[in-house]
């Protein structure tokens, strides 16, 4: 499980020897550290305007002050189950600003937040291809999983201890840099496979010569292996152009990964469409590709029926042969 400063991640993989499977993988881009931390602000912007009458949001230097004061205080929090008190000198128009806030209190401003880490759990359970007792161990990485309660959460429903064997801040960049390694020509480094699946579904749509929309289909669907090929096969008497988007809402306002053109195409000497067939790939870095095009055409070459009138001719000449010998 990775918990990130943006959002967390939960991933069931197998591994075995020179292998690493990933069985399932789920993502929650509204679900991160500095969502609990924007709680924290928030009470104290509030709490702030009743006591002192200052409007943080009004300046931008005393909103990123109770930003990082709230960081530490959070942070504080979970080592202490006391309450912890913030004090910012000077924080606006001279004024000095005081508050506290423990644990309980800080657990029930986030109560929605852990609801939804304790959703995406059980969906990562739901219709997989293990259960929880095939579960060995669970390692947590990320600054958030310093919180107890995001713990005491993840213990509940997958019915394991917490391994925090691994450096919470630094073992996602020592991964990137050894999956780095691997796919570099300059570094020689032992044979590890990795069979990842693709976060969101990758859907294609072709187009008419008039613009319109000739069809779609979903060519990945979320969760499928990757590194993997398809062979599709389309019937066109023009170019084709197909357009790559992601089927699956993510966290950003492009959905649209790319537009491909497959030409020149024409239609066959009978006026029929001409079979065309587009390989797509998802490459080893999950990225989507129209790899190669090529058409394919049917030709009739009489060679089959001169064969077979050969030898017809052929046994005709033996019978004959035959004939003569017995009258003989």
């Amino acid at each position: 499980k990775q918990w990130y400063q943006r959002r967390v991640a939960i991933t069931a993989g197998g591994f075995n020897k020179g292998k690493l499977e990933v069985k399932k993988s789920l993502a929650d881009p509204q679900l991160g550290g500095r969502h609990f931390g924007e709680r924290i602000c928030n009470f104290f912007k509030v709490e702030f305007m009743k006591k002192y009458n200052i409007d943080v949001d009004s300046r931008a230097r005393a909103a990123m002050r109770l930003q990082t004061e709230c960081e530490k205080l959070k942070k504080t929090m979970s080592a202490n189950t006391t309450s912890i008190p913030l004090n910012i000198e000077c924080f606006m128009n001279d004024i000095d600003v005081s508050g506290r806030m423990g644990r309980e209190q800080f657990e029930e401003l986030s109560h929605d937040l852990f609801e939804r880490l304790r959703h995406l759990l059980q969906e990562l359970l739901h219709n997989a291809t293990f259960t929880i007792e095939d579960i060995d161990s669970v390692e947590i990485v990320g600054g958030s999983t310093r919180i107890p309660k995001c713990k005491t959460i993840i213990e509940e429903v997958l019915h394991k201890t917490c391994s925090t064997t691994l450096n919470a801040d630094d073992s996602t960049a020592r991964g990137c840099a050894l999956q780095c390694a691997i796919l570099s020509p300059a570094f020689k480094v032992r044979d590890f496979a990795i069979n990842d699946v693709v976060q969101s579904g990758i859907k294609l749509v072709w187009y008419n010569p008039d613009g319109s929309v000739g069809g779609d289909m979903e060519v990945f669907n979320k969760g499928h292996v990757f590194p993997f090929s398809k062979m599709l096969t389309f019937y066109r008497k023009e170019n084709l152009i197909l357009e790559a988007s992601y089927s699956n809402p993510i966290p950003h306002t492009q959905t649209v990964i790319g537009r491909f053109e497959v030409g020149p195409i024409k239609p066959a000497e009978d006026g029929s469409s001409t079979k065309v067939k587009v390989k797509v790939k998802v490459d080893i870095h999950s990225l989507f590709t129209v790899e190669s095009a090529h058409t394919v055409t049917k030709i009739q070459v009489p060679v089959e029926e001169e064969k077979k009138e050969e030898k017809k001719d052929g046994k005709k000449a033996e019978k004959k042969e035959g004939e003569n010998m017995e009258t003989e």
